[in-house]
């Protein structure tokens, strides 16, 4: 499988995991939906610059994913949302 084409199934994956959400009545459980669509994006970036998002992750020496300042904090605001302020993310000085 391709890259892209494991986009289209995060796509896919995010989109039905929002519509099962929704039915929660939980509003923090709905904000995941954030989290996952804002990693897809990220990983979007990423491949376009020729980055393998699927081989990125803490468990292999894959490459590092390319995050933006601006990312960081919509994540945050959602993790804030989500868990009350008690996980934020950082920001490495390199990736600035």
């Amino acid at each position: 499988m391709t890259p892209q084409e494991t986009l289209e199934r995060m796509r896919a994956a995010s989109d039905n995991f929002y519509n099962e959400a929704v039915r929660t009545n939980c509003h923090t459980f709905i904000e995941f939906t954030g989290l996952l669509n804002e990693y897809i994006k990220i990983c979007e970036e990423n491949l376009a610059v020729g980055i393998d998002f699927t081989q990125s992750n803490a468990h292999i020496k894959g490459p590092q994913l390319k995050i933006q300042e601006h990312e960081v904090d919509y994540l945050n605001e959602k993790l804030c949302c989500i868990f009350q302020g008690l996980i934020i993310l950082g920001q490495q000085e390199a990736d600035k």
